[in-house]
């Protein structure tokens, strides 16, 4: 393992020295997610100048344009988002709750509301912040430049995120941070005091931000509580306990504040229990044996999970594999660093011990109480960071083994899926701003704003294609997607709580829809709108 901090004042002289190449390479890093939608370009002719999220294929990217625009417009929530019309008890912004919205929000006064593409423009935003922070704060060598920039270039998975608009690319920005925070920590043990706690107070509070849209970061905090009590700190006993109090704080709040405002129905969609109720099952059996053969069983249904992506040649099973090799290298890293013969205790093993731990985690959290499915999405940014402390606390061998393994597998991907990554691009089907106007106001007539928040929502299957329609629906509008089974009990039995009901043309639920006489307000773009009362 190699790492260049050092008490030798030469050499102190001789790294503050900055070197044009190491800038080139800070540069590359910092403009990596222009470089991948470069190289998206070349391999798959979809250009990122041509982007329109008008023709993407994802609900969960108009529904990140939708609450945005509807937090500038409404700010708070005038129907009912949510799984299966069984909405979070609090700002029914349905499971992801108002953590998740907020950096989006807050960049949406840069790049504003109405061009389709701002989702876009806010992860870039986050993309070229996060290598900006993680260039001030590591300085990597020329080496580590070079392997960095390549690490995320090549990581187009990362890349294909900001371009298509989901919300990973701001876990992506966390970690990088969190990493690069990490890291400093090692590289000045011998800061001073304030600067040791303003960087501790950071890394505690992002931890406490993002845990609180996703709870299974919550394990990163033991690196920040290792720094506050490891042997070279400066902080002084008071500090030190202030500090550890500040990193329970942030779990314990974290935690409690997530399944407050998801009123502890976040998987509702995904399984008939919540995250919860899978925990305390799990608990209530009393047996450690029990236990963990129910440990072992939702393992094993994860790997069957990533195998059946792989067989599909979709690259979100290259992800926890990339995860796993990557955690073989830090544990080789580790044991390496352990056995070392030098005198010097940066604690850049403690970092990988912990960073392992943290890893294995949020693995785990995901595989036994969410779900094998959601991996590459859970472990996207986990795997950003372990690459980064791979290249910069590992030898030569280490880091480049890590990045033959990132670009063996987007290759791989690449020439059995190429479409995979293709980026929604302008086509036939945009309207122009008059058309698209003229659609608002009709849909606005259609379904206007009333005072009971179930007044205001539709409910509606998962969809796949032509969801421009979505763009147009008024911002106080909700929709509570629901599971076709579900849905079609909720016909059946004319217990729907949404005003309206949207379904394709082609699905046969329009029949229950009929039969119970249900009134059609609104049909286009090869769906069916119904009002379940006046």
């Amino acid at each position: 393992m190699t790492f260049y901090p050092t008490d030798d004042p030469a050499k102190l002289r001789a790294h503050s020295r900055i070197c044009p190449v190491e800038v080139l390479f800070w540069l590359l890093i910092v403009l990596a997610p222009f470089i991948s939608a470069g190289l998206l370009q070349i391999l798959t002719g979809t250009s990122a100048l041509r982007l329109d999220a008008w023709n993407t294929t994802w609900n969960d990217e108009t529904g990140y344009v939708r609450v945005i625009r509807l937090l500038r417009n409404e700010f708070y929530p005038q129907g009912m988002y949510g799984f299966n019309e069984d909405a979070p008890a609090h700002l029914a912004y349905g499971p992801y709750n108002i953590f998740t919205y907020l950096p989006y929000f807050l960049l949406s006064f840069i790049t504003g509301i109405k061009n389709h593409n701002f989702i876009y423009y806010s992860n870039v935003i986050l993309a070229v912040l996060s290598g900006f922070f993680y260039v001030i704060l590591v300085r990597p060598r020329a080496k580590q430049g070079f392997f960095t920039a390549l690490f995320l270039v090549s990581y187009l998975v990362a890349g294909r995120y900001i371009w298509s608009g989901m919300s990973e690319s701001s876990y992506n920005f966390f970690l990088i941070l969190f990493t690069a925070l990490a890291l400093w920590m090692v590289q000045n043990p011998g800061a001073s005091a304030s600067s040791q706690k303003a960087v501790l107070t950071v890394m505690i509070l992002i931890v406490f931000f993002w845990n609180t849209m996703r709870p299974y970061y919550f394990p990163l905090l033991l690196i920040p509580v290792y720094m506050i009590f490891r042997k070279k700190s400066p902080l002084s006993g008071g500090a030190k306990a202030l500090f550890l109090l500040l990193s329970a704080a942030a779990a314990a709040a974290s935690l409690g504040l997530f399944f407050f405002f998801t009123g502890y129905n976040v998987a509702r969609y995904f399984f008939d229990s919540t995250q919860t109720e899978t925990l305390m099952q799990l608990l209530r059996s009393g047996s450690p044996v029990i236990m963990l053969k129910e440990i072992l069983r939702a393992n094993l249904d994860a790997l069957r999970e990533i195998k059946g992506y792989l067989a599909d040649s979709r690259w979100a099973g290259g992800i926890p594999l990339i995860y796993f090799v990557q955690s073989l290298l830090l544990l080789i890293m580790l044991i390496r660093g352990l056995f070392e013969k030098t005198s010097k205790k940066d604690g850049r093993c403690a970092v990988i011990f912990f960073m392992l731990m943290a890893g294995a985690a949020i693995y785990e959290a995901n595989v036994v109480l969410y779900s094998p499915v959601q991996l590459h999405r859970m472990m996207l940014a986990v795997t950003l960071a372990y690459g980064l402390l791979i290249i910069e606390l590992g030898s030569t061998l280490s880091l480049a083994a890590g990045e033959v393994v990132v670009l063996a597998f987007m290759v791989f991907f690449f020439l059995r899926a190429p479409q995979n990554f293709h980026l929604p691009q302008i086509d036939s089907s945009t309207l122009s701003a008059q058309e698209e106007q003229a659609m608002e106001l009709e849909l606005r007539r259609v379904l206007p704003l009333e005072d009971d928040p179930w007044d205001n929502t539709i409910a509606k299957l998962s969809e796949f294609e032509s969801l421009q329609y979505s763009f147009m629906l008024p911002s106080y509008i909700a929709p509570n997607i629901c599971q076709t089974h579900v849905l079609r009990d909720l016909l059946t039995n004319g217990t729907v709580r949404s005003k309206y009901v949207l379904l394709e043309d082609s699905s046969d639920l329009n029949l229950l829809c009929a039969a119970q006489k249900y009134r059609v307000v609104w049909q286009g773009y090869g769906r069916t709108m119904y009002v379940t009362r006046d």
